[in-house]
């Protein structure tokens, strides 16, 4: 998913350069460098957010996340000035702004969980590469 999103949108974007590309590198080759150098990195940017936003998705679904999400709706429909009708709109309505947040906490809180153990193996597994080329 994320080889397809910078292929399609690095030729989307392309798309523009291409139409001066050749008068551009016999005029400036080193500006078309630069150009062609700038969209992939726009285009690598929005992968990324593109694939963090389906990575909360999922991490949202876990089920850390539900009974992240449970223990905050139970949570603000007990609230004091809820209990004599925990069920009215006004307290499901709390109580469903309060687990949706809390969801999105915890699936963030995942994600950077993973994205540091990840960032703690990489340069040990750079190693064995390395060592195992070699």
């Amino acid at each position: 998913m994320l080889y397809e999103s910078l292929t399609w949108g690095f030729a989307g974007q392309a798309d523009g350069l291409r139409i001066a590309d050749v008068a551009v590198r016999e005029a400036d080759p080193q500006a078309a460098a630069d150009a062609y150098a700038f969209t992939a990195f726009q285009v690598a940017q929005q992968a990324v957010q593109e694939y963090q936003g389906t990575a909360l998705v999922v991490l949202g679904r876990a089920g850390e996340a539900d009974a992240e999400a449970r223990r905050a709706y139970e949570t603000e429909q007990g609230r004091r000035w809820f209990q004599h009708n925990p069920n009215g709109a006004g307290a499901v309505v709390a109580a469903t702004r309060a687990a949706d947040t809390a969801r999105q906490y915890a699936a963030k809180c995942m994600l950077a969980t993973r994205l540091e153990q990840l960032s703690e193996l990489a340069p040990r597994t750079a190693g064995a590469v390395t060592a195992w080329s070699s």
